[in-house]
């Protein structure tokens, strides 16, 4: 496949999750329209035929390829990064290691449906990336005491964490953004000068549609703003784990 399918597939990537979360329209109004993708976030579940293995495949065939891994031990999750060589946004994918959690948690997590494989057509490609069947209101809420990585999961399944802006400012833009009425995390992940400094809008919230009926409003995605130096192609392990945490529930 060619620059321009791994192109598309990101223009659809985005247009969905633009449509649900007004703090990233926000930041494209500031940016005069258009702006700089460091990278796209997406979260999975470990297991067989699942997880890192499974989302990775799709955009291997697009031409990324595997350029760096990072553990979290304390929120039992894993991730990798991919880089394009044609310089076209990272791809971040992580996974939550169910095995380490409770027999509980593995029993609720159970209830995402397995993944099937990933269509190679572009466009069906894009529609693969699609929240899970209803979830129960209880499994989430009890999920979540252990595992608020494992109840975003059963909300939102296969659905985009998070796209992030390059910025040459990070403070400038965390200013901007609050000064716009957006609210942001309250700090910003990396002293002056380091590699890498990001900060974050809160997370969207949707309503996540129950199975019974009825909907209840749920933390999604979160915008994040990063100033990357030219030099850094990775990811900081701590301020990354720092990021998980903001699809927490308030």
């Amino acid at each position: 496949m060619t620059t321009a399918h791994a192109t598309r597939l990101l223009d659809l990537l985005w247009e969905r999750y633009a449509a649900e979360v007004p703090y990233a329209r926000t930041f494209v109004q500031l940016s005069g329209g258009r702006f700089r993708n460091d990278h796209v976030a997406l979260r999975s579940l470990a297991r067989p035929g699942g997880g890192i293995a499974l989302f990775s495949r799709p955009f291997e065939r697009l031409g990324w390829k595997a350029a760096g891994t990072y553990t979290f031990p304390d929120a039992h999750l894993s991730a990798i990064y991919m880089s394009h060589p044609a310089g076209l946004p990272r791809v971040f994918i992580s996974e939550l290691k169910q095995e380490e959690l409770s027999p509980r948690a593995r029993e609720l997590l159970a209830a995402l449906p397995e993944d099937v494989p990933a269509p190679e057509d572009v466009d069906a490609l894009a529609a693969w990336f699609s929240p899970p069947p209803p979830p129960d209101e209880a499994a989430l809420l009890e999920l979540e005491r252990e595992s608020q990585y494992g109840a975003w999961l059963l909300a939102f399944g296969r659905k985009v964490n998070h796209f992030t802006g390059t910025v040459d400012d990070v403070e400038a833009w965390q200013r901007r953004m609050r000064e716009a009425g957006v609210p942001m995390k309250a700090d910003i992940e990396g002293a002056a000068g380091t590699s890498l400094r990001q900060t974050a809008t809160h997370a969207a919230p949707l309503p996540v549609t129950l199975r019974g009926g009825g909907t209840r409003a749920w933390p999604y995605a979160y915008f994040e703003i990063a100033q990357r130096a030219p030099d850094f192609d990775g990811f900081l392990g701590p301020q990354a784990r720092a990021l998980f945490d903001m699809t927490k529930r308030g």
